[in-house]
């Protein structure tokens, strides 16, 4: 196997990397937990494919881009609300003086701050499916606002209650976006879907694994175990929340990657069969085609 493979050809950002491209200062305790910029924020360092390993909450506040978000584009102006989870594949193809208030939350710093998952999940989940949408001038401002004094308190030198506060400004801002978002599925309601909290739960748990897992394993079955159901009630749940079967999620996350590592990597394509964990460039190959109807020499010539 090509030691090549190990190698990870599409950038990924911690927050920690982050904070070191921004030039942050101030209380690093609470930095390498979130990060806060009510300062101009052009998104610069997103002019390749990149994945961050965090949450990525932003409000647009002056100009245009257009942002491929797994290789699906948005278009961002002033007063847009973009919300992107860790893990998935960001890049801005063009930029026309944009300019945003951004705050980047690490999955950890989420995990341990009081936030009602059973209520939210649900609406992050079909935000997912649209992750940006145009807010009303108040609804920007009130946000802003949350960012603005987030960037303060973490700037800071910090306090007694410093820690409470950023935990506070979060849950906080967290739950202002939760409000924005059922505003906009009763403003849309084609895309509301009756709730299956069961299922929901499921389908968090299989997408954080789908995203852990996807290079080595294809098979129902894996994730089955993982999630201790049988395949076939796995399929069932996941075909209940999202419309879709657990082999088409799969399938679409390796086709992303392997389009997005044809694309804008340096890689072979035999390297790229072994770094998405095909026997050979042969079953490489077929798989590709037949998820795309082209081989992927063919896409990389596109």
């Amino acid at each position: 196997m090509n030691k090549k493979q190990s190698e990870t050809p599409i950038t990924s950002f911690t927050l920690n990397d982050l904070l070191a491209l921004s030039g942050k200062t101030g209380n690093f305790g609470l930095l390498s937990a979130s990060l806060a910029a009510a300062s101009a924020s052009d998104m610069e360092m997103f002019h390749f494919p990149c994945r961050i390993d965090a949450f990525l909450i932003g409000v647009g506040t002056e100009g245009e881009a257009t942002v491929s978000f797994n290789l699906n584009e948005y278009r961002l102006r002033k007063e847009s609300l973009f919300v992107f989870g860790p893990k998935n594949i960001i890049q801005v193809r063009s930029n026309e003086g944009f300019n945003c208030h951004v705050v980047v939350i690490s999955s950890e710093f989420l995990q341990r701050i009081n936030i009602d998952t059973k209520h939210m999940m649900p609406l992050f989940l079909k935000i997912a499916a649209h992750p940006c949408l145009e807010l009303t001038p108040e609804e920007s401002r009130a946000l802003r606002v949350f960012i603005d004094l987030l960037e303060q308190e973490t700037n800071g030198a910090g306090s007694l209650f410093t820690v409470d506060v950023v935990h506070g400004l979060i849950s906080a801002m967290i739950y202002k976006v939760g409000n924005i978002l059922t505003h906009y599925l009763e403003e849309h309601p084609e895309i509301e879907s009756p709730g299956h909290s069961r299922a929901e739960e499921y389908f968090r748990q299989f997408m954080a694994l789908l995203g852990e897992y996807y290079r080595q394993e294809r098979s129902v079955g894996f994730y089955a175990r993982k999630l201790c159901i049988t395949p076939k009630y796995l399929t069932t749940l996941i075909r209940q929340i999202s419309g879709r079967s657990v082999s088409e999620w799969i399938d679409d996350y390796v086709i992303l990657e392997a389009k997005t590592l044809l694309k804008y990597s340096n890689m072979s394509i035999q390297e790229i069969s072994y770094y998405l964990n095909f026997a050979n460039q042969s079953f490489f190959g077929s798989y590709f085609k037949r998820h795309t109807g082209m081989s992927p020499s063919q896409y990389k010539a596109m």
